[in-house]
């Protein structure tokens, strides 16, 4: 502890503290890290600044204007193990540190929740923006079953040494569920098209040949809650847009999916609830899919984003200079933002050609609030951290973590 002390001292005789900035931390879970962003600037003067660090805190300066920054009960750090310091312009003074492991914290953690969490019943389904009735009062679901990943039919193509019509057919067809049943899938739910409420939800046949698929809207709102499928073929572009679906798929990011009776709102608060849901399908894609590279578009097959994931636990904390956290685990993502310049679009033609990148296909509100939410994140990191290897470095909460109380 003392060598680190010493350190810092000296590092800091040139700067002073940033009242208005929190103290930013990013913890890496795998390998015991964290990146630590002191709010400090350079000062007009020469008076040196001492910065100490011990297990539970960081303090700036000394007497009257000493400010301590407090770590939650559950977060400890090694002061030893201080390394990389260095002070850059607009961000302040960083450093690395190894974190104490909370054994009980990981033992406490809970599971999300996730399509899984559907179950034979009188099960719910609301619009995400205005909580409208999505299914009929009278529907029950007798199946509860899930999905396999989005490339099953490749799979089947693939497993067998001799191609007959049969497997041909058995590639080529949409799974569609029957009357009472509920399929489960990555970041949606498919429902027999008789179950939906048809005065409370609107199925939409564009003209546009590029809109593969008809659309699934809210009557009251208007806001897209998923898309038609037609039963016993996959959506493609040479199916007649007037034929009725089968199936409908709803998108878990759009829904509010309860049991019978819940007393919770059906209105997800903000896009707190999109952003778990899409951070979520990411993950499962990634797992599904074998691949971290993925090229984001609309239904109308126009690219919006490059994204590639970090898959490392990754939490965010700040914490004032009045000890007040906040910690989320996040997924980190480095990205593109609308590849049209020449550079963007060798890079998108590059990844179009490769196996090892994936397809998200999401209704254009869906696209539009990814890129916007990717760049907002982007800004609330520090300077330094909001580019890497020319992409830019967002993130996704996947959920907010409780604080324990500051001593």
């Amino acid at each position: 502890q003392k060598t680190a002390y010493h350190v810092l001292w000296w590092m800091c005789h040139m700067v002073t503290s940033m009242d208005e900035k929190p103290l930013f931390i990013e913890i890496q879970q795998q390998v015991g890290a964290a990146h630590v962003v002191l709010p400090v600037e350079a000062a007009k003067d020469v008076t040196s600044l001492p910065v100490l660090v011990h297990p539970d805190r960081i303090t700036v300066g000394s007497g009257d204007e000493r400010v301590a920054y407090c770590f939650p009960d559950s977060f400890r750090v090694r002061p030893q193990s201080c390394s990389g310091l260095r002070w850059l312009e607009g961000d302040g003074l960083h450093l690395r540190l190894s974190v104490e492991e909370d054994k009980e914290e990981e033992g406490g953690r809970e599971e999300e929740d996730g399509p899984d969490t559907v179950k034979p019943g009188c099960t719910r389904m609301y619009c995400g923006m205005c909580g409208q009735p999505l299914l009929k009062p009278t529907f029950r679901c007798k199946r509860a079953l899930p999905l396999p990943s989005d490339c099953w039919q490749e799979a089947v193509a693939h497993s067998f040494c001799h191609k007959s019509q049969e497997t041909q057919n058995m590639a080529a067809k949409a799974l569609t569920p029957r009357q009472a049943d509920i399929l489960t899938g990555s970041g949606h739910i498919l429902i027999h098209r008789t179950a939906v409420h048809g005065d409370n939800v609107e199925i939409i046949f564009s003209h546009d040949k590029k809109l593969l698929v008809p659309l699934v809207r809210c009557r009251r709102c208007r806001s897209q809650v998923g898309e038609g499928v037609i039963s016993g073929q996959k959506n493609t572009s040479t199916q007649e847009s007037s034929v009725s679906p089968g199936a409908i798929k709803l998108y878990l990011s759009h829904v509010t999916v309860q049991p019978e009776g819940s007393t919770c709102s059906p209105v997800a608060p903000g896009h707190t609830l999109q952003d778990s849901c899409l951070a979520q399908q990411l993950l499962m894609e990634s797992e599904s899919q074998y691949c971290l590279r993925f090229v984001v578009q609309d239904l109308s097959a126009q690219v919006y984003l490059l994204m590639w994931l970090l898959k490392s636990e990754t939490r965010l904390m700040t914490i004032s200079s009045d000890s007040s956290a906040t910690c989320h685990s996040v997924l980190k993502i480095l990205y593109l933002p609308l590849p049209r310049d020449g550079v963007n679009k060798l890079l998108l033609d590059s990844w179009g050609k490769d196996i090892n990148v994936g397809q998200l296909s999401y209704p254009r509100d869906t696209c539009l609030h990814l890129v916007s939410h990717l760049v907002s994140s982007s800004c609330s990191l520090p300077v330094s951290l909001r580019n890497m290897n020319n992409f830019m470095v967002g993130f996704l909460k996947l959920k907010n973590l409780p604080i324990a109380t500051m001593t």
